[in-house]
């Protein structure tokens, strides 16, 4: 994602404005209600998926549970894999989550921040 259009949807999402940035075919960073709490999701569909990255991810997740603290990885009804944090987070967080959550799911590739 281009640093102004990452900018734009940094923007929106401390606005609270609901949004979406499509990262690659497939994967989405979004703003996603879970229950009453709005969060920040990466979604990866089942056909982005590659073999064994949500047993990975869940592997990843508990061994290094401080650095993924507050990341909560499940399927959605269409088989997605979701990685959720609550937001609101503290102001410019935003920004270290998704790429927290690049990381987690081995995505760090679509981080431009990562090569900062």
């Amino acid at each position: 994602m281009p640093d102004d259009q990452r900018q734009v949807f940094l923007n929106e999402l401390v606005s609270g404005t609901a949004t979406h940035q499509l990262l690659a075919p497939g994967i989405k960073v979004c703003t996603l209600q879970a229950g009453s709490r709005s969060g920040l999701a990466l979604q990866v569909a089942r056909e982005a998926l590659q073999a064994g990255q949500l047993q990975r991810v869940l592997q990843r997740r508990f061994e290094q549970a401080l650095v993924f603290d507050g990341c909560f990885i499940y399927l959605d009804a269409q088989d997605a894999m979701v990685i959720w944090h609550p937001l609101p987070a503290p102001h410019g967080a935003q920004d270290r989550i998704i790429s927290r959550m690049l990381s987690l799911a081995s995505l760090s590739a679509l981080d431009p921040s990562a090569s900062r």
